[in-house]
């Protein structure tokens, strides 16, 4: 009796645990992608390879962002960018990956298959897969995700999971908000928390 008692106890801190981690996921995904496009420039050091004009607009190679401060720092890149000739203020990027280090003991990384930067209205649409990933083993996927840099809001009508040692959840839509700290899911919602271990129950 005892020992199920202690069982159950386990199962219910790992589902606070889970309810906890979803909200902090969606703050280190938020900062991820804030890495990638908004950084003080006085921290950055911004490399690429050759530039060429094509009829789709300027295009560099292998374009590179990196900064630190103190223990923080980020490294971004991607395989192209490539400004439009017919809107300068949008600029398409292939193969985006972001790695931070937020402290010393806390990383996260973000890869993204394509994005389109809009500096007039200050968003990022990121599609074709999303992947999320901190070195605690905390994961994410998306279809696609849109980001509000001057509110940080991230929306995506896309499904998207979330996935730790301790479960998974699973919705069709989601909606983050910065500046309430909430995160929202809709539609199709599922929950999967894993059970203690056989040691646990002992």
């Amino acid at each position: 009796m005892a020992s199920a008692q202690r069982a159950a106890r386990r199962h219910s801190r790992r589902v606070r645990l889970l309810r906890l981690l979803i909200p902090g996921l969606g703050g280190l995904l938020l900062l991820a992608i804030i890495g990638a496009v908004a950084v003080n420039s006085y921290l950055s050091s911004l490399g690429f390879g050759p530039i060429s004009l094509t009829a789709d607009g300027l295009v560099m190679d292998n374009p590179e962002l990196s900064g630190h401060d103190g223990d923080r720092s980020y490294r971004v890149s991607a395989d192209r960018a490539i400004q439009r000739i017919s809107d300068p203020r949008m600029i398409d990027l292939e193969r985006i990956v972001a790695d931070l280090r937020l402290s010393a003991d806390q990383q996260v990384s973000l890869r993204a298959v394509r994005g389109t930067y809009n500096s007039g209205a200050e968003t990022l649409d990121l599609a074709d897969g999303i992947d999320v990933e901190t070195n605690t083993g905390e994961k994410a996927r998306f279809g696609s995700l849109r980001v509000f840099l001057d509110s940080g809001r991230i929306d995506t009508d896309d499904a998207a999971t979330f996935t730790s040692s301790f479960g998974s959840l699973r919705a069709a839509r989601m909606r983050f908000n910065q500046k309430t700290g909430t995160l929202t899911f809709s539609d199709g919602i599922s929950m999967t928390v894993i059970p203690p271990n056989q040691e646990s129950k002992r």
